[in-house]
């Protein structure tokens, strides 16, 4: 895991960096819900390639990029939807 205020983050724009947009808004998330100990989870795609993303506190962790198209990793990416979809149902809605 990455220690977030070690992350440079810039201004938003919309061609910028995704990664650094999607941890910015964990960190107004934690902000606004004033709980900075509940786990986020968010998924990062561009074009065919997605990597997954979860925040705990001020650490967070990127997984390994995802191609879609291929049929190994797209079972995959179906596995960790329907494990988010789990953590959802079970934990976050309780």
């Amino acid at each position: 895991m990455q220690d977030i205020s070690m992350l440079h983050m810039t201004q938003i724009n919309p061609k910028g960096e995704p990664m650094a947009q999607l941890l910015e808004a964990f960190l107004i998330a934690q902000v606004k819900n004033k709980d900075t100990k509940m786990p986020l989870y968010s998924v990062e795609t561009i074009g065919a390639n997605w990597r997954f993303v979860i925040m705990e506190g001020k650490e967070y962790h990127v997984s390994k990029s995802f191609d879609c198209t291929d049929k190994d990793d797209l079972l995959k990416i179906i596995a960790v939807l329907r494990k988010f979809r789990w953590i959802l149902e079970t934990r976050l809605m309780k």
